[in-house]
């Protein structure tokens, strides 16, 4: 039987295209310009266990009912946007060990997917079906909503979680999956607390649990950086995600343990896009590619 449980100054993107991109997120909850991938529709209260926030019945994904402004006091893109904001946790994670496995595969959802029911669940159970059975799966239980401090409270969950589970179970080897707002969680919390784009509890991944990690994979990141040597897709690499894009050396330290996919138009990861291809992660064959980048790097871990 398959384990899975629940656990709980940057610069300015380089096309201009913001008015655009914002119109579209700001008529995902009644025109659905996004794909039912990402669960964006008008947000409804999410089932979180009670150690998460809870989740928004605001009918806006946006802090502000304006759109004259696209930046913040601070000249930051879209900080007033969807999910953004501090937050502060000081809950529980788990930190039992997988019995008769070496591997954990941590999957981070998009905003308002289910926990357990998430578009990036397929590619797990794929990477456990190549591994022949031996990881574990794992849901982020982190709100996932469009409510203020949903992505902080996913970093500060994440970041716990990977420390304790490093210092419970240092032999078990670690996959991180995130997928659109929980990509943007997942980059953020192995990032330092001083670029990460929300004020969050300031703690960084400890080196054991940074060590442990075998391999990190992305979609629909908001932060996207064009550029990124990490990137794969038929994306334009002049253009940055809709948040702006993490800095060049936020996550050096995983190099050659990270990969970024970004569709073209994706309106998340490039700035200006449409909805319908940030949907499109699980048939375009990104899956599958995954899947073994995943799997070659899971056995370099282990040694095999």
């Amino acid at each position: 039987m398959r384990h899975r449980s629940r656990i709980a100054s940057r610069r300015p993107p380089r096309r201009i295209g913001y008015a655009a991109a914002l119109a579209c997120v700001l008529t995902l909850v009644g025109a659905g310009c996004g794909s039912s991938e990402d669960a964006l529709q008008q947000p409804t209260p999410s089932a979180v266990t009670s150690s998460t926030a809870s989740s928004s019945t605001e009918p806006s994904p946006t802090a502000s009912s304006s759109t004259s402004s696209p930046t913040d006091s601070d000249g930051r893109v879209g900080s007033d946007m969807l999910f953004n904001g501090a937050d502060h946790w000081g809950g529980d994670v788990d930190v039992s060990c997988p019995a008769g496995k070496d591997v954990r595969i941590i999957v981070v959802r998009g905003t308002l997917e289910n926990v357990g029911d998430g578009s990036l669940g397929e590619l797990a159970r794929m990477i456990d079906d190549r591994l022949g059975g031996r990881a574990a799966i794992d849901d982020l239980d982190y709100p996932a909503s469009w409510e203020a401090g949903s992505e902080a409270r996913g970093v500060n969950m994440l970041v716990k979680t990977l420390n304790a589970q490093a210092q419970a179970c240092p032999d078990v080897k670690t996959v991180l999956l995130g997928y659109s707002q929980g990509a943007m969680v997942v980059g953020d919390a192995l990032s330092a607390p001083d670029v990460r784009f929300n004020k969050d509890d300031g703690q960084r991944v400890s080196a054991r649990a940074l060590a442990n990690i075998a391999a990190v994979e992305l979609f629909g990141d908001p932060r996207f950086d064009g550029s990124a040597d990490y990137g794969t897709g038929d994306y334009d690499r002049s253009v940055d995600g809709i948040l702006g894009a993490r800095g060049g050396d936020d996550l050096r330290a995983l190099s050659g343990r990270i990969i970024s996919y970004c569709n073209a138009d994706d309106f998340a990861c490039q700035l200006g896009g449409h909805g319908d291809a940030h949907g499109l992660y699980r048939s375009n064959g990104s899956f599958d590619d995954a899947a073994q980048y995943a799997v070659t790097r899971i056995h370099t871990a282990l040694g095999e």
